[in-house]
C-alpha cells in the first residue's frame, strides 16, 4: 500500500506576514491586560511542603553545594561553615595530608564515605565528615582515604569507620523533612534565628 503524502503546502509571504502581526497581535493583548491569579497558578512561590512554612531567617542564608532541595543546600552551608571553622581552630590541619590551613575558608568539609553513597540524614553527619585542604578533597584514591579514617580513629574512636558504615545503612530510606533540617540549623546555630 502505497503512503499519501500530507497536504503541507510552502506558504506564500503574504500568508507568513498575516501569521506574523497576528501573533503580534496576540502578543501585545497579552502584555497589556492586567494579571490575574489563576487557581494555583501565578501565585507567588513559597517554600510550603505539607503545610511547613519555611521561617524567613532560613530563606535569608545562602546555599551551599550539597543537597537536592533549596532548604538542603542552605543546611549544607551552615554545617559546612560551623564544622570547618571549628576543626580549623582545634586542629588547623587537613585530616588527610596534615598539611596547615592557613584560614577556616581556605579548606573543605569532606566527607569520609562520600557524599554520593550516604543515606538520607547522614550526608550531614558531623562524624563522617572533617576539615580538609581543597586538593585530598578532590582527590580521590586510597592513601588519602586510608589517612582520613586513621585520623578519624585518633580523633573520635578506634571503632568509628565500621560505626560509619551501621550507621549510614540505618538511614537508607529515610526522607529528610523541611522543617527537621530548619530545627537542626537552629540547634546548631541559634546566632542565626531572628
Amino acid at each position: 500500500m502505497a503512503l499519501k503524502r500530507t497536504g503541507f503546502k510552502k506558504k506564500t509571504k503574504e500568508q507568513i506576514a498575516v501569521l506574523r502581526e497576528e501573533k503580534r497581535q496576540k502578543q501585545q493583548s497579552t502584555m497589556s491586560k492586567p494579571k490575574t491569579a489563576k487557581k494555583g497558578k501565578n501565585k507567588p512561590k513559597k517554600t510550603v511542603v505539607k503545610g511547613y512554612i519555611v521561617p524567613k531567617w532560613y530563606s535569608k542564608l545562602k546555599p551551599g553545594s550539597h543537597g537536592s532541595t533549596p532548604t538542603q543546600k542552605k543546611y549544607w552551608k551552615v554545617l559546612s561553615d560551623t564544622y570547618r571553622k571549628a576543626d580549623w581552630e582545634k586542629y588547623g590541619t587537613c585530616v588527610s595530608c596534615h598539611k596547615h590551613i592557613e584560614h577556616w575558608q581556605d579548606g573543605d568539609l569532606a566527607h569520609f564515605k562520600r557524599y554520593s553513597v550516604c543515606n538520607s540524614w547522614f550526608k550531614f553527619q558531623r562524624e563522617n565528615m572533617a576539615l580538609s585542604c581543597k586538593n585530598c578533597n578532590r582527590n580521590d584514591d586510597g592513601v588519602v582515604g586510608h589517612t582520613f579514617g586513621e585520623e578519624l580513629k585518633r580523633r573520635h574512636h578506634k571503632g568509628i569507620l565500621e560505626w560509619i558504615e551501621a550507621t549510614n545503612l540505618t538511614f537508607k530510606g529515610q526522607k529528610m523533612q523541611e522543617w527537621e533540617i530548619v530545627e537542626k540549623v537552629a540547634n546548631i546555630r541559634p546566632d542565626l534565628v531572628s
